[in-house]
């Protein structure tokens, strides 16, 4: 069997009070059960997926193609995005299943009835990403492994002591940066079962992320502080976690191996070469801020937005150039 174990530790408040608390979550619970969908019948799989539309996920299209993927002839290009796509979408899947979980701790945890009935209409939505991701992933290639960053953040917030981190650190920072990226990547794919895959998913990480900001606009400055120093500090090590993969080289006591190496390796491309060509364009800072940064461009600006950016830390998201 195929599974990693956390030790967690969460205490469930019972909440007796089922009048309207925070009306806009209680509006936005509404709109949750107005938008389900079914992962089985609302998305067009009877059409057939064309691997030369689908599109490399990990390769914008404003963004000159690297050369060694120039170099590859194109049914080899197409056999690279497809696979270069399936890596990418593995770990979405794996971080749907995460939120997913989370999001079961924070139906146990949140102080507010709305809360928690809004918290159980994202449980099935998570179950409904995870269903959806993992019928499509098995038309272009195979689920790959997790990478530490998102292992790392994921099992940080489900083992996090204030419910506050779990919000900030799943609705605030990893489902902006989930809805930020879906809606790129439905620029660069022309197949329609993508396409609608990300329509559908993208509507739903965009109520995530807004009951994230509307619980943690209000509850922020309710917080003592020492806590939200705290939570300060959470939401900037869950940011740098995932902009950094962890800077992990190790995961288990084994040696990190990313999966795109051998993905290289099967398609022609000689990794050592790849990656010095990707480093040295990365190493260039005005092509560096041209690429789209999921961090800078969606997740740090909802962390200002409920006020958890402040002079105490704005700093440390300058200097590795997750502001504007």
């Amino acid at each position: 069997m195929n599974f990693d174990t956390i030790d967690t530790t969460v205490t469930a408040l019972w909440r007796y009070d089922y009048d309207v608390n925070i009306k806009a979550l209680r509006d936005l619970y509404e709109v949750a059960k107005r938008e389900q969908w079914n992962a089985a019948t609302d998305i067009p799989w009877e059409i057939e997926t064309d691997p030369a539309q689908v599109g490399d996920m990990m390769n914008d299209p404003g963004v000159e193609p690297f050369d060694f993927v120039k170099a590859l002839p194109t049914e080899k290009q197409i056999e690279l995005a497809k696979k270069r796509s399936a890596h990418m979408l593995s770990n979405f899947l794996h971080g749907e299943q995460g939120a997913m979980m989370l999001c079961g701790q924070l139906v146990e945890v949140v102080p507010d009835m709305d809360g928690k009935l809004y918290a159980s209409t994202q449980v099935i939505d998570e179950a409904r990403h995870v269903e959806v991701f993992h019928r499509y992933i098995q038309r272009l290639d195979r689920i790959y492994p997790a990478m530490p960053g998102l292992t790392a953040l994921i099992n940080a917030v489900l083992t996090a002591d204030l419910w506050q981190m779990k919000c900030i650190g799943m609705q605030v920072i990893a489902e902006s940066i989930a809805m930020g990226s879906f809606k790129k990547m439905l620029e660069i794919t022309g197949d329609e079962v993508l396409r609608k895959v990300f329509e559908l998913t993208s509507q739903d990480e965009a109520r995530h992320v807004s009951y994230g900001l509307i619980y943690m606009k209000d509850e922020i400055p309710k917080m003592n502080e020492p806590d939200r120093d705290r939570l300060e500090d959470f939401a900037w090590t869950a940011m740098t976690i995932l902009a950094t993969n962890g800077l992990m080289e190790e995961k288990q006591g084994k040696k990190w191996v990313d999966p795109l190496q051998q993905i290289y390796i099967d398609v022609g491309i000689d990794p050592e070469k790849a990656n010095s060509e990707i480093v040295s364009r990365m190493s260039d800072p005005e092509a560096l801020k041209a690429q789209p940064n999921p961090f800078r461009d969606h997740a740090y600006p909802q962390l200002e937005r409920i006020g958890l950016i402040t002079d105490r830390t704005r700093h440390k998201y300058q200097e590795v150039g997750l502001t504007d």
